[in-house]
């Protein structure tokens, strides 16, 4: 994957050296920066030549690569027309004119380059629909981050930097979602908790990494407008996610029901049914039947019990020529989803638009976008459940980051996992 850093781009130092580590040790990954032409080295170094530099090029530009065996020239086609109808076209968008035309031809070298991703802050070049390549630092990095799971082989760093396997970075990114639930594992909980709990508590950080597993392969296939041999469709793997954070919702119940002083049958352990409900502590219950999480804790509901009803649907969109596949869900899940969607402020994100059902007593079906989905709900779901289980009189809270030993435990290593997620700055992969 070629990968070009805009030399104007804003990068955090952590960030910079990141790339940095990423161009020295994963041969998956080709990263380009921009060099002055005397300093063109190494290889993915790159340097831009001006059309001012080649006047008889009728005002075309160029761009020079190192390879590891030698040099490559490209060409930069009308470099210096585009340079300044970006003026205009920037203008036209309500962006700063200035800053485009002075950055164009830096974007003009990215596609020269055949760029996979283009990092950049520049404005012009994210919001211009013909340059596909163009994204943020937050974006690039949780794109890279996919990459390196799929292949299983995950580059940590700049600090401590090492290669992980993909279900070690899972792990982390769990522990790092679930902080409160994974400082009970400690030799005081061990004392203190009976197995049930400890199981329960283990079962939310399994479900929890099954869910991100499902998101994932989610990525892959939406955005591939085929699908991908061995990926399963969007349908599939939206219930595949779905069904995980109930489950991760389920054992948060049975942990807390494990730690009453009279539990109730285990079958009853649930925080749809009322009399559970009434057995928990005062803070707990008021986290359980918040309105807002009782929206996330029924929506995942509605979703999950797709499996016992009506299945989901597939169905795909295209937009300024990509095609994004899709899930649809129908007869009365579509009228709860469309309720609950609306109570939580989600139907824009959540939804595409509705849809006639093949099967008329069913009613409109809803068209759902998966990624964004399922991003918010693992997301909204992991910081419900890590509360749930904080807010029980008898959790330990987590240690402070300079008490934190143990392999995976350091604040860099984790943000550096985080980061190829995306999923601390919202929904990436949304756009």
């Amino acid at each position: 994957m070629r990968v070009v850093i805009d030399p104007l781009v804003a990068l955090a130092p952590d960030v910079d050296g990141y790339f940095d580590l990423l161009r020295r040790s994963d041969a998956s990954l080709l990263i380009l920066r921009r060099r002055e032409q005397h300093q063109v080295l190494a290889s993915g170094d790159y340097a831009v030549v001006t059309p001012a530099e080649t006047p008889a090029d009728n005002g075309w530009g160029g761009v020079i690569e190192k390879l590891e065996n030698g040099v490559v020239r490209r060409a930069i086609p009308f470099a210096q027309k585009n340079t300044e109808s970006v003026f205009n076209l920037a203008e036209h968008h309500g962006l700063d004119p200035v800053a485009a035309r002075a950055r164009e031809l830096d974007a003009q070298a990215a596609i020269s380059l055949e760029a996979d991703l283009y990092v950049t802050d520049n404005e012009f070049a994210l919001h211009r629909k013909t340059m596909r390549s163009a994204c943020t630092v937050s974006d690039a990095l949780a794109v890279i981050g996919l990459h390196q799971r799929l292949r299983s082989r995950v580059l940590v760093g700049p600090e401590d930097a090492q290669f992980i396997t993909s279900w070690m970075a899972e792990r982390v990114q769990v522990t790092a979602m679930l902080p409160r639930v994974d400082a009970q594992f400690n030799d005081v909980m061990e004392t203190r908790a009976g197995d049930e709990a400890l199981s329960m508590l283990r079962a939310m950080l399994i479900r929890l990494e099954r869910a991100l597993a499902a998101r994932d392969r989610l990525l892959v296939t939406s955005l591939h407008p085929n699908g991908l041999i061995g990926f399963e469709a969007p349908d599939e793997l939206v219930e595949r996610a779905v069904v995980a954070l109930q489950g991760v919702l389920d054992a948060a119940a049975r942990a807390l029901n494990a730690q009453l002083t009279t539990p109730v049958p285990e079958s009853e352990a649930s925080f749809s049914r009322k009399s559970f409900r009434a057995q928990l502590p005062p803070a707990t219950r008021k986290l359980v039947e918040d309105s807002d999480n009782r929206g996330i804790r029924e929506i995942i509901s509605v979703l999950g019990n797709t499996i016992h009803h009506q299945p989901f649907g597939i169905a795909a969109h295209e937009k300024d020529g990509e095609v994004e596949r899709l899930a649809t869900v129908e007869g009365e899940p579509a009228e709860k989803f469309r309720a609950l969607a609306a109570q939580l402020k989600a139907t824009d994100r959540w939804t595409l638009f509705e849809t006639s059902s093949a099967m008329p007593d069913l009613g409109l079906g809803v068209v759902l976008r998966p990624i964004p989905l399922i991003d918010e709900l693992i997301v909204r779901c992991a910081a419900l459940s890590d509360s749930l289980i904080a807010s029980a009189p008898w959790a330990t809270p987590p240690l402070p980051d300079a008490e934190r030993t143990g392999w995976g435990s350091g604040p860099a290593f984790i943000r550096s996992v985080q980061r190829g997620y995306g999923l601390d700055d919202a929904v990436v992969f949304a756009r």
